[in-house]
């Protein structure tokens, strides 16, 4: 009987001695966790931004010189007719356009500068008396010139208007209050005529007015100054 019992406990003994030199289950091996690594490379350029389309820009109408006839005359006011053609502001400064045409059967000439008057409601004067100029904020226009107006050219302001002859009037928006002046009436007189041409200072699209000083260009081919 002690015999099987130290039988037994020797095979207790072996048995434990076994399991403590057998390496017990492993686990499933885990990667280590990735290295953050940052990569510098070369980038291409960023695009440069386009600008949205924008409409283009007026391109400035100049119309041919026509050649004056041997004999021809200069215009007279009973041979004209005139028109404002609205105008155009910057920085407080204000550009009207006016148009100048033969509406006789006979060719003729003009030069140099008109003369200029605004009238009130009353046709009474109103205004500074205009200078005349051949620079200003706007460009240059062309020295002073025999411009031929032929007879039989479209209507004002219809293209083309090659044989019309332009003049712009410069003054400014930012003196004075125009409406507590309104001028209602412009008396243009042609070159070296006592007799003006009377229209109204308001078209069906833009009304003339003027603060502080009054500039004229020459007649002159062409409806803007030139930029040059």
């Amino acid at each position: 009987m002690l015999g099987g019992k130290l039988l037994a406990l020797q095979a207790g003994l072996v048995a434990a001695l076994i399991a403590g030199c057998t390496p017990g289950p492993t686990s499933s091996p885990r990667p280590s966790p990735s290295e953050t690594r940052t990569v510098t490379g070369v980038l291409p350029p960023a695009p440069t931004p386009r600008p949205a389309d924008a409409s283009p820009a007026p391109t400035l109408a100049i119309y041919p010189r026509l050649a004056i006839p041997p004999g021809t005359t200069r215009c007279h006011t009973s041979q004209l007719e005139v028109a404002f053609n609205g105008g155009n502001g910057a920085a407080g400064s204000v550009e009207d356009f006016f148009e100048l045409r033969n509406k006789s059967q006979q060719g003729c000439w003009v030069y140099g500068f008109v003369g200029f008057q605004m009238l009130d409601g009353s046709h009474r004067p109103v205004g500074p008396p205009a200078a005349w100029i051949t620079d200003s904020y706007f460009g240059k226009s062309d020295p002073p010139t025999r411009i031929f107006l032929p007879a039989a050219t479209t209507a004002l302001g219809v293209e083309p208007r090659t044989g019309h002859a332009f003049f712009n009037v410069f003054t400014s928006d930012a003196l004075c209050d125009s409406n507590q002046n309104p001028v209602d009436s412009l008396e243009i007189w042609p070159p070296d005529e006592y007799q003006p041409l009377t229209i109204p200072a308001q078209t069906a699209y833009a009304r003339f007015s003027a603060c502080g000083s009054l500039q004229l260009n020459p007649l002159q081919i062409q409806p803007q100054p030139s930029l040059g």
